[in-house]
């Protein structure tokens, strides 16, 4: 018997607080963004993710994958704490996708994501999606983050990187591999506002249809939230901010435990969220189990 373990978190906005930025750098949209910071910072706090990353580390997962949003704003300043940060992970693997937030503007790919290659095993942005096997699964990482107007939080998908997409899912279909779909942006209509939806959500949904997957997890919505993908089978799963101070249940800070375990040839897939209470006592929710 075989097993493969996966912790999936997201929206991790790093203290904003904690770094030193020149007041230019808010000459753009970041300055909206700011302000929305000042209000909700209190919401996002670093204490609630160092409790979700040492009960993590207690489980001791073979694979962490990171939807998004370590930054808040952005800045150059953050993506170097981002990194630091994730360099001083106790775990050995990490994958990490950006979110809508680390593309809030148009920056240079050496003043920010070039940061993150150990994590993200990017180059180039024409290096998505991403793809990480293991023996028993193919985790294939897209990215929807793309600087978008004021007020605007939306994703958007290249048309390059959907159709390596499709090759991707096609080959390692063949491979008999147990395919998870990462992405920051919910790739369905009606979990977020359309200022916030991924734009070519359709095209994606065409290729996923045609294709097929066995799961996909997405962030930026702060929820938690198990449902299936249109009218498949394919859990279409979320998971709140790792920071959140929330009480309310959708909203409390999580993680989503993924356990894979080969038997003969059968693969069995266990899904739960391990969120905080109110009281910050980790507690199990939105199990299920799969079988492939």
């Amino acid at each position: 018997m075989k097993r493969f373990t996966i912790a999936h978190i997201s929206d991790i906005h790093l203290p904003l607080e904690s770094i030193q930025f020149s007041k230019l750098s808010l000459c753009n949209k970041r300055f909206l963004s700011f302000l929305s910071w000042k209000k909700r910072r209190l919401i996002l706090q670093k204490k609630m993710l160092d409790q979700i990353i040492n009960d993590i580390a207690n489980h001791k997962p073979d694979l962490v994958v990171i939807t998004g949003d370590l930054t808040n704003l952005a800045l150059p300043e953050e993506f170097q704490q981002a990194a630091e940060w994730l360099n001083n992970l106790p775990f050995s693997k990490i994958r990490v996708i950006p979110g809508n937030h680390d593309a809030l503007v148009s920056t240079k790919w050496y003043n920010s994501y070039a940061y993150w290659t150990p994590w993200t095993k990017a180059y180039s942005n024409q290096d998505y999606p991403i793809v990480t096997k293991t023996d028993m699964t193919a985790l294939i990482g897209i990215n929807s983050a793309v600087p978008t107007l004021p007020l605007f939080a939306s994703g958007h998908i290249d048309k390059n990187q959907l159709q390596r997409l499709r090759s991707i899912l096609y080959q390692t279909k063949k491979e008999g591999l147990f395919r998870i779909v990462v992405l920051h942006h919910p790739p369905v209509s009606g979990i977020v506002t359309k200022r916030k939806a991924l734009r070519n959500r359709k095209k994606l949904q065409q290729i996923l249809l045609e294709e097929g997957a066995e799961m996909i997890l997405y962030g930026h919505v702060h929820k938690t939230m198990t449902q299936k993908f249109l009218n498949t089978d394919i859990p279409l799963l979320g998971i709140a901010s790792a920071s959140s101070n929330s009480t309310r249940p959708q909203r409390q800070a999580a993680w989503r435990k993924i356990t894979l375990e080969r038997v003969d040839n059968q693969l069995n897939v266990k899904s739960t969220v391990r969120a905080l209470d109110k009281n910050q006592q980790f507690f199990e929710k939105h199990s299920f189990y799969l079988n492939h």
